[in-house]
């Protein structure tokens, strides 16, 4: 189903792809497990996608955010260019401590090295400064229900707050149960400058729906830091 305010922007920047991974026991491999994107922070270029992706891209002895022994490669690419591809290196933020279960929302971020770059993505930065209550940002990315067709679609809403993980944003127009696969998708200001990632949901305030809850860059941004030291 598509939605008003929701289009394709075959002819816009790639901000986004879709996300492979290929096992050591191929009869896991998923060919599309979420979305991904790329960043520059502090002058080195990382991949990245949400946590939770775990949930479906794991085997049965997966039960840590650790996967070297288990998944053989993982790569990024746009839905409808599977040779235009990056390459992603180390899980940066792996960690056997860190079981595969709902606690992971609330740090929804997978940090990986590139290893290499032949993709069209384009390469985003971080916004320094918070949103404004109705300022307008915009996710990027492709839907499970929508893979056939999308190259990449446009998700339009307005901040409302910001909870200690998550951002609350109003997307009226968006059936947001229908976005399965959109996660890990980045959500970006006027400026195409990431502000969060395409995570979850959350009940509104109000006592009526939902609000398009992405990850804040709390826990991001405090990984990145760590990583420099």
């Amino acid at each position: 189903m598509l939605f008003a305010s929701q289009y394709s922007v075959a002819n816009e920047k790639q901000y986004s792809g879709i996300n492979r991974t290929t096992f050591y026991n191929s009869e896991y491999n998923k060919h599309f497990v979420g979305n991904g994107f790329l960043i520059k922070y502090n002058n080195k270029l990382y991949a990245l996608t949400v946590k939770h992706t775990l949930f479906e891209a794991k085997t049965p002895t997966m039960n840590a955010v650790a996967i070297e022994k288990h998944i053989q490669s993982w790569q990024i690419h746009p839905n409808q260019s599977p040779n235009s591809l990056v390459k992603l290196g180390k899980l940066l933020n792996a960690n056997d401590n860190e079981a595969i279960d709902m606690n992971i929302l609330s740090k929804d971020w997978l940090i990986f090295e590139v290893e290499e770059n032949k993709s069209s993505l384009e390469i985003l930065t971080l916004r320094e400064s918070p949103l404004t209550k109705g300022e307008q940002v915009i996710a990027y990315g492709c839907s499970y229900a929508k893979q056939e067709s999308c190259v990449q679609d446009k998700y339009p809403g307005k901040f409302i707050s910001e909870e200690a993980n998550n951002l609350r944003i109003n997307m009226p127009d968006i059936d947001l149960t229908s976005l399965r696969g959109l996660s890990g998708s980045p959500v970006l200001d006027s400026n195409h400058q990431v502000v969060g990632i395409v995570s979850n949901v959350l009940p509104s305030k109000s006592g009526k729906g939902f609000d398009f809850a992405p990850a804040n860059l709390n826990y991001l941004k405090q990984q990145l830091n760590h990583l420099a030291n």
